[in-house]
């Protein structure tokens, strides 16, 4: 995160707003003078960092990212655009105001994805579970524990206790569905979705370990963060571990690998549901470019949403 450093030239003293930029491996400084002494407004100085960073990011590209075949170059540095300007606008908030926007996020989040996976109830009743407001009487129990599941999933994956291991996907499910009346663990019989067979019971806990070693192999390519967490989406969906709940608990999983890198988290809306599905049914087949257009939509939209709040 950005923050201010102090020169001392000729016994006075030069304040500069400084960030790291990691290009090609290597850290490299940018800085913006912000004056002798620190404004209480350091608004315009982020603003102009923030452009500087952006600037610098555009002319070293192709050290950063390899290309992905299906996605114009130029996508890349679009994409880096927003984690910058999301960057920013997280570090110009205080502890509390930075809860309250991930609040936001997350009653977004919980109410869309729950509506992909069936749920009936509103945002405006979703909002109400979050926020422990008055819950009307005639919600139904499985919907209200279906919220509250994902508040406690949500934190977990905030945490720093969340790894991408066997135990901790286990333990994130668990929070998922806890009192729906779900198989905990893995699931012991096959499961048909979309007309396809996934991943047998026998063959899921060495299919997870596999999948959590490319992901972190990948994590030391030069590809950008986001097509390698929708790959991650794709694989873990049609590995489908679990016996229910496997959308939520992945559509968690792409929120923390973004987060992890730095990115803005994506949202999946409940109106964009046959989208979503029908990209993932093709990337199945190894056919990706609809995916990779639909997360990269998807990205834009929550982005540009989340720089409003």
């Amino acid at each position: 995160m950005p923050s201010i450093e102090k020169k001392i030239i000729k016994n006075k003293p030069f304040f500069y707003l400084s960030e790291q930029v990691r290009i090609a491996g290597k850290n490299k400084k940018i800085q913006v003078y912000v004056g002798r002494s620190i404004p209480n407004d350091l608004s315009l100085h982020y603003t102009r960092l923030s452009q500087k960073e952006r600037e610098f990011i555009a002319q070293h590209e192709a050290a950063m990212f390899r290309p992905e075949r299906t996605i114009q170059t130029d996508i890349l540095q679009w994409l880096e655009d927003y984690r910058v300007l999301w960057k920013y606008a997280l570090a110009q908030k205080s502890p509390e105001e930075q809860e309250r926007l991930w609040r936001r996020f997350l009653i977004a989040f919980i109410f869309e994805s729950n509506a992909i996976e069936g749920s009936r109830l509103s945002q405006k009743e979703v909002e109400s579970i979050v926020r422990k407001q008055y819950i009307k009487k005639s919600l139904g129990r499985k919907e209200i524990l279906e919220v509250r599941n994902a508040i406690r999933a949500f934190e977990f994956i905030r945490s720093a206790q969340f790894q991408l291991n066997e135990r901790s996907l286990i333990r994130l499910h668990a929070l998922v569905t806890r009192g729906l009346g779900v198989q905990q663990g893995f699931k012991k019989r096959q499961i048909i979705v979309n007309n396809k067979r996934t991943t047998p019971p026998g063959h899921v806990r060495a299919s997870l370990s596999g999948l959590a070693s490319w992901w972190r192999a990948e994590q030391k390519t030069k590809r950008h963060p986001l097509f390698f967490a929708a790959d991650f989406h794709s694989r873990f969906e049609l590995i489908h571990p679990f016996e229910d709940g496997n959308g939520r608990v992945g559509r968690l999983l792409f929120v923390w690998m973004m987060m992890q890198k730095g990115y803005p988290p994506l949202l999946f809306r409940y109106r964009n549901r046959r989208s979503y599905f029908g990209a993932l049914n093709q990337a199945d087949e190894g056919r990706t470019q609809k995916w990779y257009w639909l997360c990269v939509r998807v990205y834009k939209d929550t982005a540009r949403w989340l720089l409003t709040l």
